[in-house]
């Protein structure tokens, strides 16, 4: 399996048929990293990234459905490598989080289904999880190695711009940069000289479907931070 680096296609958003949509946006979950969980959401992560350009242009209507089915397969995936039913809870609650929260701030189409349902309130009956996501990372980081993978997954989506609470009070940036050092610190301390995790795509799949926008590591990670 090949590693791909940045591809510079913009998402496609006008004439795009029904047969279209369904190539460019279902995912497959497939890589071969270290944590299972960062690898399971790498396409999905890769969207956020693509269409946060995206601004007010118009998503696919079937984008919303097709994330909700990836969420989906996601988490039966994470059962067959035995998490705990808690900790697959967690990591969906921040996924659905993260996508909203770039779904719903970067003004997309008023038309869409996340105006209408969010992902969180889909899955968790909850409309926002800007709060909740910082309470359940500080009970995670009670036992870091126990829930190293979902910690690192967590990191990860600070480091593609996930900010929560700290989104909507620009005061505690500060607060914000003392968490994810103390975050990085810790999972610094678990990961040591680990071989890197790459987040990728099948070399394949040429006609590219969203996807994260670089080559990046656990390395890359945390021994920037």
């Amino acid at each position: 399996m090949k590693t791909e680096t940045i591809n510079d296609n913009p998402v496609p958003t006008q004439g795009v048929t029904d047969n279209t949509v369904h190539f460019q946006y279902q995912l497959p979950l497939r890589g071969e990293s270290l944590n299972p969980m960062i690898d399971a959401a790498t396409p999905l992560l890769g969207m956020v990234m693509r269409l946060k350009d995206m601004g007010e242009q118009p998503l696919p209507d079937q984008l919303y459905q097709q994330v909700v089915t990836d969420i989906q397969a996601i988490e039966q995936l994470l059962q067959t490598k035995g998490y705990e039913p808690g900790a697959i809870i967690s990591f969906r609650y921040t996924l659905c989080t993260f996508i909203d929260e770039t779904a719903l701030g970067h003004g997309w189409n008023s038309k869409n289904e996340w105006l209408q349902q969010s992902l969180l309130v889909r899955f968790h009956n909850e409309t926002w999880g800007g709060e909740k996501v910082f309470q359940l990372l500080d009970r995670l980081m009670g036992e870091p190695q126990r829930y190293q993978h979902l910690l690192e997954f967590i990191y990860l989506c600070f480091c593609l711009g996930y900010r929560g609470r700290y989104k909507v009070a620009s005061q505690k940036s500060d607060d914000f940069e003392r968490l994810f050092r103390r975050l990085h610190q810790q999972l610094h301390a678990l990961r040591g000289e680990a071989p890197p995790i790459i987040l990728h795509n099948n070399a394949n799949e040429r006609n590219d479907r969203y996807r994260l926008g670089k080559r990046l590591t656990i390395k890359h990670l945390f021994w920037s931070g």
